[in-house]
């Protein structure tokens, strides 16, 4: 067997993959195929061999006659394996060609499925991670030691507000930093004390996600802005979830202000492409994980220059998930987040890229000549 040779060498065998598989295949194929053809030669040689001991027996005469029946009997069972050539050829050959064909068809539908699922679970990972997100932000608007300090912006409340954004942003560590403001956007309480002195008193007022969250209706409602560098934060990636506080802690009271929490993109996103497709080691080389916004854009990827890039995702036929060859040969796996609960995931898609190994590549991992 193949895998006893390369163990009794020393040498890793090549994963089995469909890919590998069809490999295996076309060599048996080609084998089966080079064995008919000399076969049917060497019995073409026998045929001719037998005719021309015929031919020298009967210019022999009399002394020929018993060599004429020992080429007769050559004749016949030249005929027999030529019949038996035939039925090889029919049978064998023609079911080797059936698995050549299958083993074609798993390549393309096992590699494309698998890389689809794998796609599909780390956008569905990040997406009810951010789902809980949606619910954090709401809640947290509600703490009267928020609604207090932007109702009275007393010195000592405002210090209170900060600590318990603090507190909160103690516990949970996907956050960056949790920022409070009043109605007209001005920072007057934030988490991380790294970035104290640098958002106290900011003006926020034209950060898109200030003016969507004071646009809202009732506490019920959030916002979500899309993933990129904050400036206020040393460039680092966040996504900030954000919604209205109001007075009394009330769904619909008046607006007094926004909260927004900044989620650790940066850490959070990359640990995904980076950590949970869990490749083995021999293919994580040829192979690129990201996740797409609803524009196409790279918001993760495990090569890092690509991030905030656009990258051409082709769905063939619309489809939300699947997968497609490139012209260089490269599979596209990709697979459109399905939401979690209520929230929608935003349009997002995880994808992976994958260059896939050459026939002669497995050839030469198989030692097949």
């Amino acid at each position: 067997m193949i895998v006893s040779e390369l163990e009794k060498s020393g040498t890793q065998p090549p994963a089995v993959t469909p890919r590998s598989m069809r490999v295996v295949t076309n060599e048996i194929g080609k084998d089966l195929d080079q064995f008919g053809a000399e076969n049917t030669h060497v019995v073409k040689q026998i045929k001719l061999l037998a005719i021309n001991a015929l031919i020298e027996a009967a210019r022999a005469g009399e002394a020929g006659k018993g060599f004429a029946v020992v080429a007769n009997e050559v004749q016949r069972l030249a005929q027999a394996a030529t019949d038996m050539t035939v039925q090889f050829q029919r049978n064998v050959l023609s079911r080797i060609g059936l698995s050549r064909s299958m083993a074609a068809t798993l390549v393309e539908e096992m590699e494309g499925v698998r890389l689809s699922d794998i796609a599909q679970t780390l956008v569905q990972l990040i997406v009810r991670n951010l789902f809980e997100r949606t619910a954090d932000v709401r809640w947290w608007a509600t703490d009267s030691a928020l609604w207090e300090a932007l109702q009275d912006p007393q010195p000592q409340r405002l210090a209170f507000a900060s600590e318990r954004l603090g507190v909160i942003s103690r516990f949970y560590t996907v956050y960056l930093d949790l920022v409070l403001t009043d109605r007209n956007g001005r920072v007057v309480a934030s988490a991380n004390p790294a970035y104290h002195r640098r958002l106290s008193g900011a003006d926020l007022a034209s950060d898109p996600w200030f003016r969507a969250a004071a646009a809202l209706k009732t506490g019920d409602e959030y916002i979500v802005d899309e993933v990129k560098a904050s400036a206020m934060h040393d460039q680092r990636s966040v996504l900030v979830y954000a919604t209205g506080v109001r007075e009394g802690g009330r769904l619909d009271g008046k607006l007094l202000g926004t909260l927004g929490v900044y989620f650790d993109w940066q850490n959070q996103g990359q640990a995904i492409v980076d950590k949970e497709a869990n490749l083995p080691s021999h293919v994580v080389e040829r192979t690129v994980v990201m996740l797409l916004d609803g524009a196409n854009r790279i918001i993760a990827c495990s090569d890092q220059k690509r991030v905030f890039s656009q990258f051409a995702l082709s769905p063939p036929n619309g489809l939300t998930r699947g997968s497609y060859y490139s012209k260089d040969g490269t599979i596209v796996a990709f697979a459109k987040t399905l939401g979690y609960e209520d929230y929608d995931g935003l349009g997002w898609y995880g994808v992976v890229v994958q260059q896939t190994e050459t026939d002669d590549m497995i050839r030469d991992a198989l030692r097949l000549k």
